[in-house]
């Protein structure tokens, strides 16, 4: 009886897309997802046409059941996912693709400089141009 109200079993656990060894989760902000267009929130979520028209004429729709979140990989190292969460409650993660970068707040595309930071600064960062 001691294990009855352990959750231990019910970990969802994720494989990288690339080596398939197991991800583990880096306790990052979870990035919602929102939508502004009506065909993008039908296309994406999978709700009919007529709940998602409802849903955006309050204003844009933030996707509670998806979001992009950090991940880490021994091999690959830090990478980002798509997590997706489905009616049963199981979660499915993948790459996330440029709109679903798009349609998140609050992130910098971990493939593209951030700009805020110079050029100079950018550049110092990778070790490039330093004196010989």
């Amino acid at each position: 009886m001691s294990g009855k109200r352990s959750k231990r079993g019910k970990v969802q656990r994720f494989d990288c897309p690339h080596c398939d060894s197991r991800l583990w989760r880096l306790g990052s902000e979870k990035h919602r997802l929102f939508y502004t267009q009506l065909t993008d929130m039908v296309q994406s979520t999978g709700m009919h046409r007529k709940q998602a028209a409802a849903l955006m004429s309050r204003g844009d729709y933030v996707d509670s059941t998806a979001w992009i979140e950090e991940f880490f990989c021994g091999e690959h190292g830090k990478m980002w996912m798509l997590v997706r969460q489905d009616g049963a409650g199981c979660l499915r993660a993948s790459l996330p693709s440029e709109q679903d970068w798009q349609r998140t707040t609050g992130t910098v595309h971990p493939h593209l400089p951030n700009p805020s930071v110079s050029e100079f600064t950018y550049r110092m960062s990778r070790g490039v141009g330093l004196a010989r």
